[in-house]
């Protein structure tokens, strides 16, 4: 395996590391949303929507100038917004109310992000690349005019050295 392979990115680590957590939701973590997967996407999408099926994008990184550091290098700060959209299509039989459904699946990924009982008190570093997050408000989601579910936002802030993308800075 090459250097570059080993080294990711700071921003890809904390993808990988929020993935990892939403992933437990498929393995059964909730005994209330069965989710179906947890995907990342490719650049040809590579998924058909489903039932409680959780889909992880991100948006580009934004320098947040109030955040960075002086020093030799200086850090840089960003805020990266990751999306954590939700597919909620039950069949038509399906009795259960919909607004529970979503209220339910919300809490269960919130519940496994932040869970203090896995990753401590400081969830919100996501294994020490973060400085911060937080969610944001919760968003539905249409498509061709019909209803498919909800993206909940987790807005992240991590730091780098200003010349090294790699090295996560305090």
């Amino acid at each position: 395996m090459s250097v570059v392979a080993a080294v990711r990115p700071v921003s890809e680590r904390i993808a990988s590391e929020l993935f990892d957590r939403l992933q437990l939701l498929a393995a059964q973590y909730s005994v209330y949303t069965p989710v179906s997967e947890v995907i990342r996407p490719t650049r040809m999408g590579g998924y058909t929507p489903k039932h409680l099926q959780v889909v992880l994008t991100q948006n580009d990184p934004e320098v947040n100038d109030e955040l960075g550091c002086p020093g030799n290098p200086p850090a840089t700060a960003f805020n990266l917004l990751f999306n954590i959209r939700c597919h909620v299509m039950p069949s038509e039989r399906d009795t259960t109310v919909v607004d529970e459904i979503i209220n339910t699946f919300d809490a269960d990924v919130v519940r496994v992000v932040t869970d203090a009982s896995i990753y401590g008190a400081m969830w919100y570093t996501l294994g020490g690349f973060a400085v911060n997050a937080e969610f944001q408000t919760r968003e539905s989601i249409d498509a061709d005019g019909s209803f498919v579910g909800f993206n909940l936002p987790l807005l992240v802030t991590y730091r780098t050295d200003e010349n090294n993308p790699y090295n996560v800075r305090a």
